[in-house]
């Protein structure tokens, strides 16, 4: 009788534990569902039914169509020596809740930046930001714009030269948070003050803004952006 009742209490167990890791991997997200719904733009060509090329002045800077081209399987946006001249690329179709990665190397071009982020009309309402300076020491810029306002940011060093090498920039936006990271290492996270659910361009850019200096560089610099996955 005791033998029987310990192997009924052994079957319950195994019968409890099975159904809860089938619950709990029902309720996981696959990492290969989540790869295989995610875009990948590796710059073979720049398909202008994806991305359209900025033709506008932003801050201090014209940012000129004809500083956009694909080269040797990289996007390139050139920013011309002694002007304040640069590029920019949105995604034509409008994006919300997402990863959003990219792989740059950047130009060498102080007082200028480098942005990878999501926006949408009007100015300071929508917005989500990844700005790294275009210098060797290395500082980004973290921000989230909601209501018309600043609600999030961040300032901090890299600790590496984003213009020697190409590194991998990413922030996951979802109804909760936006978590940002670079080289995979978590960087910063917010769960407020952020865009909810609203649809935005995703959009690459290099210029000179209004609250740096705006000194030209003296040699042609260029961002080489290897791919953007979202």
């Amino acid at each position: 009788m005791k033998k029987s009742l310990v192997i009924f209490i052994i079957f319950l167990g195994c019968l409890l534990i099975g159904m809860m890791l089938f619950i709990a991997r029902v309720n996981q997200p696959k990492s290969d569902d989540r790869e295989g719904k995610m875009n990948q733009e590796n710059f073979d060509n720049l398909d202008e039914n994806i991305w359209a090329i900025s033709s506008k002045t932003l801050g201090r800077t014209l940012l000129n169509p004809e500083n956009v081209m694909v080269k040797d399987d990289f996007l390139n946006i050139r920013m011309p020596a002694n002007t304040l001249s640069g590029g920019e690329i949105a995604s034509r179709e409008a994006v919300s809740y997402g990863s959003y990665e990219s792989r740059m190397k950047l130009p060498d071009a102080p007082s200028s930046i480098t942005g990878f982020f999501l926006y949408a009309p009007p100015d300071y309402f929508y917005e989500i930001d990844i700005e790294i300076h275009n210098t060797k020491e290395g500082k980004i810029l973290l921000t989230t714009y909601a209501d018309g306002e600043v609600q999030n940011e961040y300032v901090g060093d890299l600790g590496f030269d984003p213009t020697a090498d190409f590194h991998h920039y990413r922030f996951d936006y979802t109804e909760d948070q936006v978590a940002f990271y670079v080289d995979n290492k978590f960087i910063k996270k917010w769960q407020d003050g952020f865009p909810r659910g609203q649809p935005m361009q995703l959009m690459v850019n290099t210029w000179y803004p209004n609250w740096l200096s705006g000194t030209p560089t003296p040699e042609d610099q260029v961002l080489l952006v290897d791919w953007i996955r979202y």
